[in-house]
């Protein structure tokens, strides 16, 4: 089961799939391959023989493995269809999200056609995640509809801790993104079968709206019954997240787990009132009927990966009892995750896999040889601080913080969603069954509320505790191993296990040499935002895009960044002009971050010290200086791009310059007054490369040997524009972009030695687009 477990995981980590391996020709081979060791060494008991075995098991998980993502691919969109019109007709799936007359649904599709090619392809994306701006007529789960929409391949940041968006859709089976043209859009009868679930949610999530229920209580209920978290904002989220409650919202093993208990316990205590029947029939009974009312359950919340996971749990062992089979936990962990990795075979690249099972392992691992039962008090006590132990180098690894004070939070919060998910289940059932039966949902709700104030209270008082460096996996599986000794009973080793969490809690520094610095151009999409970085201090030019779906690089790209290199404190933030793409983070980085200076082409805030040219500064042996703006008035700046703050930024060996969003205006101004003195080997391209910027003659003075280009992918804006990159290549620029290369990195040493480094490159997946 290992081998073919680690078979099928490996396919995971290929860069690409080989054209030969490809649907079906190369899977089939695979197998044939692997069924041909299985006959030539099943039933042999040699140990020769039975490692041969496990090659051929773990080649059936390899033909697995690539069979499924050979099946993916084929279900990509056509490149050549990308950005054009094309009429589709399918069935609206899940729960549909509206803001500010946006809507944004999963649609899939049965028929796709392009009116401007009649190629007709073999295969199409199982499903879609469409938008739709200024949506006048919602559509409803589970409607047919056609729609006229504009279609991409998956696409999304690639920075250094960043958030996989493409792996994410993948794993809710989504193959294409895009958005709905109005015209041409309509309804068709209701799906008869596709969709009956979520309509069922709609339904019910409208019943608990109609209500009485406070804004706090019915965004609660809905998100713990029916896995609908619309209406947690960007504050609830923080509180959840700076208290170590998010999973309580998020239906997963802990809900899954407790509602099959709740149920197995009611017909075992059913069963005593007819003690003729067998034992082992009723204990079979209750376990079928714990099986089939945690899976109603996970129906109800979406059936997600989490759900997915934890009902599979719930399954492999209520099974167990119904076939008499006594299965060790350890084994039945294991099934549980090979049988989630064959219906997913990208789970295990997700946070979610290594976080759900780890959660089971440390409690699995916390009765590893503990004979004397425990008084209740302390076996809750005991297994908070055992998941918090177990899961901190996962969450320091993957969101770059943890809380401390989580199980203390947690053994008051956990209890409380224990009690209350089953009786907020039958208020449910009441409610779906008699409207005005909504005294018990009113009840859950206000005791929710109650406990929502509390941790609000709780916030002020604690913050996380984040990570102090870089965190790599073998300083997770390091410190994963100092947990399963602190854990042990015997404490005569104990000790070890703080050694091996030393590198965790002071992992290595990772900054510049004296003299030296590093230079990175996060990949935020259309926007700019760019980390530089000395010895000893930190600046950030720029903030990314804000959207007006509440949608922010800052939270999504460039905080994760800084969090994973351990910077919480910025010696200045510099916003080069108020535009939405390069000043909309500025809030939440102001939030997140210790900030010391801010200094702004356009100051917003009293606080704020304006760009003014001639400023200069040296730090650690790198020389900054503000070219612009100009004290006087020298060009038109009514136009808020030619605001921006001009910086330039020297060594030795390299010298950037950072143009923010200026025009060819400002550049005839910046060469009459600079001329030579503007030369350097690395230049931020303006404008995102727009025809607007970056004239030949602005080129040929600054002599760049790099230009660095912060664009999104297919922008509907066309940056950078083929004349710029003509321009560019001309002059034998070497040009890095954001969209293809992801975030980028220009190291300097203090010998002058430089490293150019592509995020894009180094992590490639045979999942991402190019």
């Amino acid at each position: 089961m290992i081998a073919f477990f680690l078979g099928q995981a490996s396919v995971a980590f290929w860069p690409s799939i080989p054209a030969w391996l490809s649907w079906p020709w190369g899977p089939l081979g695979v197998a044939l391959l692997a069924l041909l060791f299985w006959s030539l060494f099943v039933g042999i008991s040699s140990p020769s023989c039975r490692i041969k075995l496990r090659v051929g098991l773990g080649l059936c998980g390899l033909a697995w493995g690539i069979g499924c993502a050979s099946w993916w691919q084929q279900h990509q969109l056509l490149p050549q269809w990308q950005g054009q019109d094309l009429w589709v007709q399918g069935t609206v799936l899940g729960l549909v999200q509206q803001q500010e007359g946006r809507c944004r649904f999963d649609f899939a599709p049965d028929r796709i056609l392009n009116p401007a090619d009649s190629t007709a392809p073999e295969f199409l994306p199982r499903r879609l995640r469409l938008s739709w701006y200024d949506c006048v007529q919602p559509p409803s789960p589970g409607e047919r509809w056609a729609l006229t929409v504009r279609l991409k391949r998956l696409h999304g940041y690639s920075n250094p801790g960043g958030f996989d968006y493409p792996l994410y859709l993948i794993g809710r089976g989504v193959d294409a993104s895009g958005y709905v043209r109005d015209q041409g859009a309509g309804p068709l009868e209701p799906a008869r079968w596709l969709g009956r679930v979520d309509r069922l949610r709609q339904q019910l999530v409208d019943q608990l709206s109609a209500g009485s229920l406070s804004s706090v209580g019915r965004a609660l209920l809905s998100a713990l019954l029916l896995g609908d978290r619309r209406g947690l904002d960007a504050e609830a989220w923080a509180r959840l997240r700076d208290t170590g409650t998010a999973h309580l919202v998020v239906v997963s093993g802990l809900h899954i787990g407790m509602l099959a208990a709740a149920g197995f316990s009611l017909i075992m205590l059913l069963g005593r009132l007819f003690p003729q029947t067998p034992y082992q029939r009723r204990r079979a009974l209750a376990a079928l009927t714990a099986i089939l009312l945690s899976g109603a359950y996970a129906m109800l919340a979406g059936f997600t990966l989490p759900t997915q996971r934890a009902w599979l749990m719930v399954c492999s062992w209520m099974l167990s009892l119904i076939w008499l089979r006594q299965i060790g936990p350890w084994r039945r962990l294991l099934l549980a995750a090979l049988v989630v990795q064959l219906l997913e075979p990208l789970a295990l690249r997700q946070s979610s896999f290594w976080l759900s099972f780890g959660a089971c392992a440390v409690l699995t691992w916390l009765g590893y040889g503990r004979l004397r039962p425990l008084r209740w008090w302390r076996q809750a006590l005991l297994a908070q601080l055992t998941v918090t132990i177990g899961l901190l180098p996962w969450l320091l690894f993957y969101f770059q913080q943890g809380s401390l004070l989580a199980p203390a939070i947690n053994l008051v919060a956990v209890p409380l969603v224990m009690l209350l998910l089953p009786l907020a289940f039958i208020g449910l059932l009441l409610v779906w069954c008699w409207p005005e039966a909504t005294v018990l949902l009113q009840l859950c709700g206000w005791l929710l509320e109650l406990g929502w104030d509390g941790l609000g209270v709780v916030q002020q008082l604690v913050a996380p505790w984040p990570s102090a460096g870089p965190i790599s996996v073998w300083l997770v599986l390091l410190a994963l191993m100092g947990s399963a000794l602190l854990l042990l009973p015997i404490n005569r080793i104990c000790w070890l296990g703080l050694v091996c969490w030393l590198p965790l809690l002071f992992p290595p520094a990772d900054q510049p040499e004296y003299g030296g610095m590093k230079i990175t151009m996060i990949d935020v999409g259309q926007g700019l935002s760019v980390l530089l970085e000395t010895h000893r201090h930190r600046l950030l030019y720029d903030t990314g895009p804000r959207y007006r779906s509440g949608f922010n690089a800052a939270e999504a790209a460039i905080i994760p960044y800084l969090f994973s290199r351990g910077i919480r404190q910025l010696d200045r933030l510099m916003i080069s002009h108020q535009d939405s793409d390069h000043a909309g983070g500025r809030t939440p980085i102001e939030q997140r971050l210790a900030i010391d200076q801010v200094w702004a082409g356009e100051p917003q805030h009293a606080s704020d010290r304006g760009c003014r040219a001639g400023a200069s500064w040296d730090w650690d042996g790198v020389e900054f200086e503000v070219l612009y703006p100009f004290a006087e008035t020298v060009v038109d700046q009514q136009v808020s791009n030619n605001r921006s703050c001009v910086l330039r930024v020297s060594t030795p060996a390299v010298q950037i310059l950072l143009t923010g969003d200026i025009d060819q205006q400002v550049e005839q101004q910046l060469v009459l007054r600079y001329a030579d003195r503007l030369s350097s080997s690395d230049l931020v391209v303006a404008h995102h490369g727009s025809i607007s910027s970056t004239s030949a003659v602005f080129i040929r003075t600054v002599k760049p040997q790099r230009g660095w280009i912060s664009s999104g992918w297919r922008n509907r804006f066309g940056h950078p524009h083929p004349q710029v990159v003509e321009r560019l290549s001309n002059a034998g620029v070497l040009m890095l972009n954001s969209a293809t290369d992801g975030a980028v990195t220009l190291e300097l040493d203090s010998e002058g030695r430089i490293t150019i480094g592509k995020h894009r490159q180094r992590v490639w997946r045979y999942w991402q687009t190019d």
